[in-house]
């Protein structure tokens, strides 16, 4: 029985809330993904397939670049991705203006904007391609522990 190893550039990226609950792009405008946020949320996990550039210790998943939430009183650019040197899920930086998720990268919100509803817009600014194949392996050889998220405080 041969395989085959289907590629595609679509990164599946979604977010995964404080509370549990998943949030696909409402839709994508150009190379951003817009998320409805409609319940407060202190952080998420920006979640995606990965990839490997050179070698399989070095998987990535997306190259982010601008971030920003649209509320009722503003937009507001988060910024933390790419000033803090050490945040969980999120590889070396590469410059000042992007960098690359580990394919699940944690961000908080200021506290400012934890209060409110509104709409995420994250820049992708590079994703694949992905080995499907591969990723379907990958899924069916983690355990449950593996799978679940932590629990945000």
């Amino acid at each position: 029985m041969s395989s085959f190893n289907y590629l595609t550039n679509d990164p599946g990226l979604h977010l995964a809330c404080d509370d549990g609950s998943l949030i696909h792009p409402a839709r994508w405008q150009g190379s951003h993904a817009l998320f409805i946020l409609s319940s407060p949320t202190k952080s998420f996990w920006l979640l995606s397939r990965r990839h490997s550039q050179s070698s399989p210790c070095e998987e990535r998943g997306v190259l982010i670049g601008d971030i920003t939430f649209y509320a009722v009183r503003g937009a507001h650019r988060l910024t933390s991705h790419l000033t803090f040197p050490e945040i969980t899920g999120w590889a070396s930086s590469e410059g000042d203006d992007a960098r690359w998720t580990e394919g699940r990268a944690h961000l908080e919100l200021e506290d400012a904007l934890r209060k409110g509803t509104g709409m995420l817009s994250i820049e992708v600014c590079s994703t694949g391609p992905y080995h499907l194949e591969r990723e379907s392996s990958q899924l069916s050889r983690m355990s449950e522990a593996e799978l679940s998220l932590p629990h945000i405080q």
